[in-house]
C-alpha cells in the first residue's frame, strides 16, 4: 500500500482544521502508535487513542475559524489542541519533545483525519473503493504502544 504525501482532517463540526504535508522519507510505521495512559483515557473516553506523530514543519493548522482552536495543559508545556466548540481532540504536543532531527512534533489523533483519506473514496453509488484509504498506513498495526498506569499530572 502506498502511503499519503499530504493528509487533511478536523473536528467533528468543522471549525478546526489541519493539513499536513509529509516530509518524502516520513517514518509511517515507526510513528503510529496506541497511548494507554491516563490522561489520554480520560480525555478520550476510550481505553486507547491512536495517534501519528508528525514534525511540526510538516503541520498546518487551517481552521476556518482560529480562535476555536483551544490549547488545555493540565502541565505546563504539554499542549491538548481541542475544539472548543464541538470538544474534538486533535492533537497533543509537548514543548520538550522533540523528532530525531531536533523539530517540534505534534501526535494527531488518528480518528481526526478526513474519512475519504482514512477510510477511502466513495464511488457514485457510495461504496469505498478498495485501496484508496489510508488508514493502515496512517494507524500502523506493528505501531507503538504506550503504557503508563497512571499520567495524571505528569502529561
Amino acid at each position: 500500500m502506498s502511503a499519503p504525501s499530504k493528509v487533511t482532517g478536523g473536528c467533528l463540526c468543522g471549525a478546526v482544521r489541519y493539513e499536513i504535508n509529509f516530509k518524502p522519507n516520513h517514518d509511517f510505521k515507526s510513528n503510529a502508535f496506541v497511548c494507554l495512559c491516563t490522561q489520554c483515557r480520560k480525555q478520550s473516553g476510550a481505553l486507547a487513542m491512536h495517534f501519528f506523530n508528525v514534525s511540526l514543519p510538516t503541520f498546518t493548522w487551517t481552521s476556518p475559524t482560529p480562535s476555536a482552536r483551544a490549547d488545555y495543559q493540565i502541565v505546563p508545556g504539554n499542549h491538548r489542541h481541542f475544539c472548543s466548540t464541538c470538544g474534538s481532540f486533535i492533537a497533543w504536543q509537548g514543548d520538550s519533545n522533540p523528532t530525531p532531527e531536533g523539530e517540534g512534533q505534534l501526535e494527531v489523533c488518528a480518528g481526526t483525519v478526513d474519512e475519504e483519506i482514512l477510510v477511502g473514496k466513495k464511488d457514485a453509488d457510495g461504496e469505498v473503493i478498495p485501496g484508496t484509504g489510508y488508514g493502515e498506513v496512517l494507524c500502523h498495526p506493528e505501531g507503538n504502544i504506550g503504557w503508563a498506569q497512571n499520567d495524571v499530572g505528569k502529561c
